[in-house]
C-alpha cells in the first residue's frame, strides 16, 4: 500500500508544501477512490500520513473537527470521515488533470445505458440496463447508484473465472488488474470503476448521504467501456 499511496501523493507537485487541511482532504480522497473505502477515521489518516512520509499533524484531531465544521469539507459520522460530494468533485477534477486525462465527458443524446444492437445472454444484466433507462430520466439516482454496482460487479465475472471467485466488488477490480488480456482500454477504466463499488454502497449503506446526478455522471465513462469491452455478457 506504501507505494500506491506515494504514487498518488507524487501526483500533486508540492504536497508536502500543502497545509495540513489539503492534505487531509487529499489522503481522505486516496481511502476513499483509489482505496474504494467508503470512509476514513482518525487512526487510518494517521497510517496514511507516516506511509508517505508526510508529518503526522499534531493536532490531527482538531483539524478533523474544524473541516466537518467551519471548514466544510468532511462529514463525521460516530468517527467515520468522508468528503462532502462537492469536494470530492473537485479532487476528483484536480487528479484527472494532474494525470492528464479529461474529466468524464457529459453524455448527450440517447440513455447512457442503452447499447445498440446488443443482445445480452446474461439476462439479468440486460434487464438491469433496461431498469436504469427508466431509472435515469425520473431522476432515481440512488436506485442508479445499487443497479450500476450490480451490473459492474456481474459484467467482471465474466471476464474470467479468477474474477468471479473473488467475493466483494472491490476484491474482483483489484484481481482484474493482475489479468493480462484486457485491453489497454479497460484496463485505464478499472479506477473508474472503484467510483461503481462507492456510489453503490453509499445508496446501501450511508446514513446521510444521497446521491444525485454528477455522483453516478462520474462512473458513467468506464461503465460503458466496460459493458462494451466484455461480450461474456
Amino acid at each position: 500500500m506504501k507505494q500506491k499511496v506515494n504514487e498518488f501523493v507524487d501526483l500533486f507537485p508540492n504536497f508536502h508544501s500543502l497545509g495540513p487541511t489539503a492534505q487531509i482532504v487529499r489522503l481522505a480522497y486516496f481511502h476513499a477512490i483509489e482505496e474504494a473505502r467508503e470512509s476514513v477515521n482518525k487512526d487510518e489518516l494517521d497510517h496514511l500520513f507516516r506511509l508517505a512520509d508526510v508529518p503526522v499533524p499534531k493536532n490531527l484531531p482538531q483539524l478533523l473537527t474544524y473541516l466537518c465544521g467551519k471548514g466544510q469539507r468532511l462529514i463525521n459520522a460516530k468517527g467515520e470521515f468522508s468528503l462532502r460530494r462537492e469536494v470530492r468533485k473537485e479532487i476528483e477534477q484536480e487528479v484527472h488533470g494532474l494525470r492528464g486525462s479529461a474529466a468524464p465527458p457529459r453524455l448527450d443524446g440517447g440513455s447512457p445505458f442503452d447499447f445498440a444492437g446488443r443482445a445480452f445472454t446474461d439476462p439479468k444484466v440486460g434487464a438491469l440496463l433496461d431498469e436504469l433507462k427508466k431509472c435515469y430520466p425520473q431522476e432515481c439516482w440512488n436506485a442508479c447508484g445499487l443497479l450500476i454496482r450490480i451490473v459492474v460487479e456481474r459484467t467482471l465475472d465474466a471476464v474470467d473465472t479468477v474474477i468471479k471467485a473473488k467475493s466483494g466488488l472491490r476484491d474482483k477490480i483489484n484481481a482484474c488488474r493482475g489479468l493480462g488480456t484486457l485491453s489497454k482500454s479497460l484496463r485505464e477504466a478499472l479506477d473508474g470503476l472503484q467510483g461503481a463499488k462507492i456510489i453503490g454502497d453509499i445508496a446501501a449503506h450511508h446514513s446521510k448521504i444521497l446521491l444525485d446526478k454528477p455522483d453516478v455522471d462520474l462512473v458513467l465513462p468506464a461503465f460503458r467501456v466496460l459493458i462494451k469491452e466484455v461480450k461474456a455478457i
